[in-house]
């Protein structure tokens, strides 16, 4: 971003240098212009000539008028002789060059035989060849034909000038190129040569043919691909060049450096995106071009130390450019003795280390640019020294620390960019003495505390970007006087209170951005406020969304005739939308008022202003069929209307709507019912129909027109055998069909594979055969969902070796047989594992406990970049839940309601992660493992109705999360262990149907009810020992806590940042339940 805004070092100033000198050598013209009296047949020649230039405005040539053409804009006359020495009609209208009709070049140009100076630049000449006649303005000395659109060959006729000293053919705009250059040769007075974006890839002797101009000053080649370098380059011999632009040309390499090492004049060199330059042969260019101001390396894949470069360069180096490379090392070898260095980048590389105090040496910067690196530690109070500075890019480093104080010395400062770090602290008041400042990039950082009043002060400001910081508290009022203000990003903060009132009378603003804080209050004054500015209204987005504004939204709205995007989803708004509220949106594109308590009382005819690209009115009360108006959005791409009411048939036009195909789709949880409408879909695309009552089979039509990525049909009616299509759907990656009445096999897809597929959910249908073997091909699976049909068959061994990515893998309710195979150890990366009422035999393999994600405690909630939030049913302490926010941290086995025999792998207990443990209604035997007490994690057990026996093993007690536990009906036996987490589970029903168990909460055990005495010792001591331990538990908790607390409390008082940032969260979770507990009160008041 940074190298295209602001201040572009001095190359400038010998352009300027070198127009003064040509201005002067024609001195006559100037001097003589207001006294020369033009003669007739070139005042003729001249009126041919403005008749064929394009003149938009009538005001360009509006001047040539009258007998003296002397007088005319851009003409300048020999004072003695009358002749025209100067034509300038170079296109004056900048703003509208884009849209430049046609000009034509007059033969009667050559009329003017005198002619010194002819500029033609920035027309449109329509790809016409530059004329070769050209060639008999003999005296040119000035020819400018840059950036006018010229095409073909450059002639080489253009050699007869010999008088020429500045030539300037730019074809960026154009389509010019040069097959031979040796015409230049005769050019021998030339200073002055651009040839930019001229094609030169023919021109074999363009090296030679350039070297044979000594009075070459200035020597512009960008873009022109001269991909032939000589393999021996001659002597250097452009003895006078000052200025030389080859960047963007591949071939040239450091060759070309050793050739320029004797070019003692060069003071501007320009060398970028030039394709690559070796390190060590590149390190000795800059020390031998000592009289070097502007040096540009950039986007070159140089690769090595950057102090090779910066230790090397002049020390009267004014602009160092060596963005997008590759260079590493420490920023902190940049030599401070570049006191003149003005401009600096070397974004986009690979530096590391700390930005050094002797930072504040280089007293000349106005531009500093080290964006997208690796810098780390805190910016230095040295950077306030820095007064010239106007342009500050820090942006993606590491930055650390917070914001110094001294930043408030750089009242030049134009731009400020230090977004994308690790930035801490406040914002510093001193923020407010930058008066200068138009950009405030600070986004993407972890700052806190408030926004401080002195960014009111900022009065030149025109873009303020906070976002995703830990900023808190009111946006003051001061934001207010913001009068220049164009873009105000604050999105994802902790902001509270209302939005300022006077924020509606900055009537710049175009952006607006306020979504996911805590804010409250209403819009009204807001949008009342900018929809009462003078034309023209500039406000183009406005974002809101996920915050507690309250009230409803401002009829005024509809006022806001430049506005695009309107986000206001998730807040507390109600009342009504009505015709008002978009009656002058023209150009709207984007709207969402999802998740309000709104009523949108829209006319059946309604037809409205704009024609969107998304609709999201989710949650709104909408009425009881789609909107008829809808149809009228032809370039509708994204509709959200889950839960607002619709129910019956979906109207017949909707299903030829949108041919051009949706890329969100979403009717879910309403009361539509009939047949599946027909929709088209692009590629990547998400339908979601689901918690309808659509019934009857999937249409083939349907799935002829769908390409999604996630279908999303849960909750239906939909009956029929499984349709085939899902084998054609290679984009696919969720499909989620459960809860329905489908029924037959799964079909087999021999030729063509869902490859792409992720989830796949099809549990509680009526779906039967086996296990289809395309599954094997869809490797890329991570949630598979088959549970609550008729699926018979074993368990296919592929899905340990080819489904190697399983997460979710539920196969109960099914009447599969055979064996848990071994290869079931390869599914490492396994949550949550159900094979639960099924006719599944045989032993538990041992190769269980090599399941690796149940293995190590989860902590990390998988983040999904997709729009699918993953869902699965688990059935744990005795009820069955849904799972699907945290459904990364469940770890569970349920393999209950089988046939299995055998023992209890003792490998079983190595999952230390296992949150749930289900083995019931087997036929397991022998003992529980003695080891099952390092199942720390262990919330649920369940081995009840087996053939267990032995007693219950006493390390038990230490599963400490353990809230659920059933060992009924097996052959347990001896007393049940004691333990402060097993005592709370004391529903004598968990240990029914073990005839050999006794102890609390079974009848006491043999022996416990007898007298005190000798005999009950044994017991006394017993509890005597209980006694201490808990007496020792107790003194363990009351010294943790006062360690704890006072270790916690005496940070927060010691670290500021850290009680901050405590009490952000306190606050912020504190709002998170108001406002939920607001949204389910306005809810409950909506059903009342």
């Amino acid at each position: 971003m940074a190298s295209g805004n602001g201040y572009e070092g001095g190359a400038l100033v010998p352009m300027y240098v070198m127009l003064m000198a040509l201005l002067i050598s024609s001195g006559a013209i100037c001097r003589l212009e207001a006294k020369g009296s033009c003669i007739e047949s070139e005042r003729r020649a001249l009126l041919a000539v403005g008749a064929d230039m394009y003149d938009p405005s009538g005001d360009w040539l509006a001047s040539w008028t009258g007998d003296d053409c002397c007088t005319w804009r851009g003409v300048a006359c020999d004072g003695a002789t009358g002749h025209v020495m100067k034509l300038d009609l170079s296109f004056p209208y900048l703003d509208v060059v884009g849209d430049v009709d046609a000009s034509r070049v007059n033969p009667s140009l050559l009329e003017l035989k005198h002619l010194k100076y002819l500029d033609l630049s920035m027309n449109n000449f329509s790809s016409a060849a530059v004329p070769e006649t050209f060639a008999f303005l003999v005296h040119l000395e000035y020819l400018n034909l840059s950036s006018a659109m010229f095409a073909g060959a450059v002639p080489p006729q253009l050699g007869n000038l010999s008088a020429l000293r500045y030539l300037d053919l730019n074809g960026c705009y154009g389509d010019l190129h040069v097959d031979d250059l040796g015409w230049l040769s005769h050019l021998s007075y030339l200073r002055y040569l651009d040839m930019s974006c001229v094609e030169m890839s023919l021109a074999a002797n363009w090296f030679h043919s350039i070297n044979s101009i000594p009075s070459l000053q200035v020597l512009h080649l960008q873009w022109s691909n001269p991909t032939y370098v000589p393999p021996t380059l001659p002597p250097f011999n452009l003895t006078s060049i000052t200025v030389l632009d080859l960047s963007g040309n591949l071939n040239i390499n450091t060759s070309i450096l050793d050739w320029l090492s004797n070019a003692s004049t060069i003071e501007h060199l320009q060398l970028g995106s030039c394709g690559g330059f070796d390190i060590q042969p590149l390190q000795p260019a800059p020390a031998a071009l000592t009289n070097l101001q502007e040096l540009d390396l950039s986007a070159n894949d140089i690769d090595g130390e950057i102090y090779g470069i910066v230790g090397n360069a002049s020390k009267r180096l004014q602009k160092l450019d060596l963005k997008w490379n590759k260079l590493t090392g420490d920023i902190s070898r940049i030599s401070g003795s570049l006191r003149h260095l003005e401009y600096l980048t070397i974004d986009n590389n690979q530096i590391t280390g700390h930005l050094p105090e002797m930072l504040g040496n280089l007293s000349s910067l106005r531009y500093l640019s080290f964006s997208s690196n690796q810098i780390s530690g805190d910016i230095p109070q040295t950077v306030g020294n820095l007064l010239r500075l106007e342009f500050i890019y820090f942006s993606g480093n590491n930055l650390s620390g917070e914001i110094p104080q001294s930043i408030g010395n750089l009242t030049n400062l134009i731009h400020l960019y230090l977004g994308r770090n690790t930035i801490a602290g406040s914002i510093p008041e001193a923020i407010g003495n930058l008066r200068n400042l138009k950009e405030l990039y600070l986004s993407h950082n972890s700052i806190t505390g408030h926004l401080p009043p002195s960014v009111g002060n900022l009065e030149n400001l025109q873009a303020m970007y906070l976002q995703n910081n830990f900023i808190t508290g009111r946006i003051p009022g001061t934001v207010g006087g913001l009068r220049s203000l164009r873009r105000l990003d604050m999105s994802s903060n902790g902001l509270t209170g209302n939005i300022p009132r006077g924020m509606g009378s900055l009537c710049n603003l175009e952006y607006i951005d306020f979504s996911d804080n805590n804010l409250a209050g209403e819009l009204a004054d807001l949008i009342d406020g900018l929809s009462n500015c003078s034309p023209p209204l500039r406000l183009s987005s406005l974002h809101v969304s996920n915050n507690n504004l309250s009230g409803i939204i401002p009829p005024s709205l509809g006022q806001l005739s430049e506005l695009s995007e309107l986000y206001l989803p998730s807040n507390s708004l109600v009342g009504n939308v009505t015709e008002s509220h978009f009656a002058n949106l023209a150009i709207l594109k984007f709207l969402d008022i999802s998740l309000n308590t709104l009523r949108v009382i829209l006319p059946d005819d309604w037809v409205p202003p704009f024609d969107a690209f998304t609709i999201g009115m989710s949650s709104c009360h909408l009425g009881t069929i789609i909107p008829a108006w809808i149809r009228t959005q032809t370039s509708l791409e994204n509709l959200y209307l889950s839960r607002t009411g619709l129910w019956g048939a979906i109207p017949a036009w909707f299903s030829g709507f949108n041919p051009s195909g949706w890329h969100y789709l979403d009717l879910s949880s309403n009361s539509l019912n009939g047949s599946l409408p027909v929709v088209s879909s692009v590629e990547q695309s998400i339908i979601n129909l689901s918690n309808n009552s659509f019934s009857g089979p999937l249409p083939r039509s349907f799935a002829a027109a769908l390409n999604p990525s996630i279908l999303t049909l849960s909750d239906n009616r939909i009956s029929g055998g499984f349709p085939p299509f899902i084998c054609n759907m290679t984009l696919l990656e969720v499909l989620d069909l459960s809860n329905n009445g489908l029924y037959g096999e799964l079909p087999d897809c021999h030729s063509s594979y869902p490859t792409s597929l992720q989830s796949l959910h099809l549990n509680n249908n009526s779906l039967s055969g086996s296990l289809p073997a395309f599954l094997k091909h869809c490797q890329q699976l991570i949630t598979l969902d088959l549970g609550e049909n008729r699926l018979s068959g074993e368990i296919p061994k592929w899905i340990g070796s080819s489904l190697s990515s399983l997460k979710v893998l539920r196969l109960r309710s099914n009447l599969l047989h055979g064996t848990i195979s071994a290869h079931i150890s390869n599914l490492t990366s396994v949550h949550v594992l159900d094979l639960s009422c099924n006719n599944l035999s045989g032993a538990i393999p041992s190769s269980i406990g090599m399941l690796d994600a149940m293995v190590v405690i989860q902590n990390v909630i998988d983040s999904n970049a997709r729009y699918y939030s993953e869902h699965v049913l688990i059935t744990t302490k005795g009820s069955t839940i849904e799972y699907s926010t945290v459904l990364s941290l469940v770890t569970s086995i349920d393999l209950s309601n089988n046939d299995l025999h055998g023992e209890i792998p003792v490998e079983l207990t190595d999952l230390h992660g296992l949150h749930f443990l289900n083995l019931s209604k087997n036929h397991l035997a022998g003992e529980i493992p003695t080891e099952i007490g390092g199942m720390r994690q262990m919330e649920s057990l369940d081995l009840s109705m087996n053939n267990l026996g032995g007693e219950i093993p006493l390390n038990l007690s230490a599963l400490n999360f353990l809230s659920h536990m059933n060992l009924s009906y097996n052959h347990l036996s001896g007393r049940i262990p004691t333990s402060n987490q097993l005592q709370t589970l004391n529903d004598p029903s968990i240990y029914i149907g073990n005839k050999g168990l006794c102890g609390t909460p079974l009848p006491k055990c043999p022996g416990d009810e007898a007298s005190q005495g000798p005999a009950s010792a044994g017991i006394q001591e017993e509890d005597n020992s209980d006694e201490l331990e808990m007496l020792l538990n107790i003194a363990s908790i009351v010294i943790g806590f006062v360690v704890g607390f006072w270790g916690f409390v005496g940070t927060m008082i010691v670290k500021q940042g850290m009680r901050i940032a405590v009490f952000q969260w306190i606050d912020r979770i504190y709002w998170r339940l108001a406002v939920k507990l607001a949204k389910l009160k306005l809810k409950g008041q909506s059903r009342t």
